[in-house]
């Protein structure tokens, strides 16, 4: 399992391999959070969910058809239709291209692609290159991200976006007043990040490759963490060491299940819960650094 994704934070991967597309169709519509989360455990990385289908990405080295028929068995009563196509690397941008829609949240955040015209009502427009890389707005996640990211006043805050992904978060909140940095596992994601806050003349957000380990004495008003509860869960400790007291933890990326475990966790550290969102089977935490 990739460290950086875990199961929930879908997908991170650029371009340059080829892919393979699972389509999945059924009679009727569903609710395939479950299934994109398991199938997210055997490293498939990316999901685009329509009223009456799925369609799943993984790296064509990592693609196990046995891996992938154990888990569909126990759908086979919803599943009416399966095919399985290999898309060359050379094709892969214009597929998701295809299949890239903007996003208005709460009716005045708008996330679109460079080819998007822009949202007449919308106050805050976020462009992002459609190149795979998690957090578009699309997935809830992120969606209750950047809802809870809006109720706080980011105003000369310092933010850290934990797994920045796509680097929508930093951009938001840099957008609202804050200051701070991104940090992203995989490399190629990184430069993605890098990317998109160039194409909203983001100049006061920076993008660094690693893990928490490369924030080293860092303080931060708010951390944003859309990752999965074992990294978050993993991370606590190292969330503590570079919030104050009375900072922000904003946790994303799990199903509505895990949410009591990890609030509990949070609790016995020392964080206060403030704020629980839940959107379409997944929750979103927002908590407080009380010592």
């Amino acid at each position: 399992m990739n460290e950086r994704l875990g199961f929930y934070t879908f997908p991170i991967k650029l371009s340059f391999v080829d892919y393979i597309e699972v389509t999945l169709s059924f009679g009727e519509e569903v609710f395939s959070e479950i299934l994109e989360a398991e199938l997210a455990e055997i490293d498939f990385e990316s999901f685009v969910n329509e009223k009456k289908t799925l369609k799943a990405y993984i790296p064509d080295d990592k693609f196990e058809r046995q891996a992938l028929d154990n888990i569909l068995a126990s759908y086979s009563e919803s599943i009416t239709n399966t095919s399985i196509l290999k898309i060359e690397h050379t094709n892969w941008n214009a597929v998701w291209e295809s299949s890239y829609e903007p996003v208005l949240i709460d009716d005045h955040i708008y996330v679109k692609a460079p080819f998007h015209e822009d949202h007449p009502s919308a106050k805050t427009t976020i462009t992002l290159e459609p190149n795979m890389s998690f957090g578009t707005g699309h997935h809830p996640t992120t969606h209750m991200m950047i809802k809870e990211l809006s109720m706080i006043n980011l105003s000369e805050q310092r933010l850290c976006d934990f797994g920045c992904g796509s680097g929508v978060l930093s951009i938001y909140a840099s957008i609202n007043g804050a200051t701070g940095v991104g940090i992203e596992i995989d490399e190629h994601a990184a430069e993605a990040a890098r990317t998109n806050l160039q194409n909203n003349s983001i100049k006061n957000f920076d993008i660094i490759t690693g893990d928490i380990s490369k924030l080293g004495e860092a303080k931060f008003d708010v951390i944003a963490a859309n990752i999965n509860r074992n990294v978050i869960e993993e991370s606590i400790e190292q969330f503590k060491s570079v919030l104050n007291t009375g900072s922000r933890l904003l946790c994303a990326g799990f199903l509505n299940a895990d949410a009591q475990g990890l609030s509990e966790k949070l609790i016995a550290a020392g964080f206060s819960i403030i704020r629980k969102d839940q959107k379409d089977g997944w929750t979103m935490l927002s908590t407080q650094l009380n010592k």
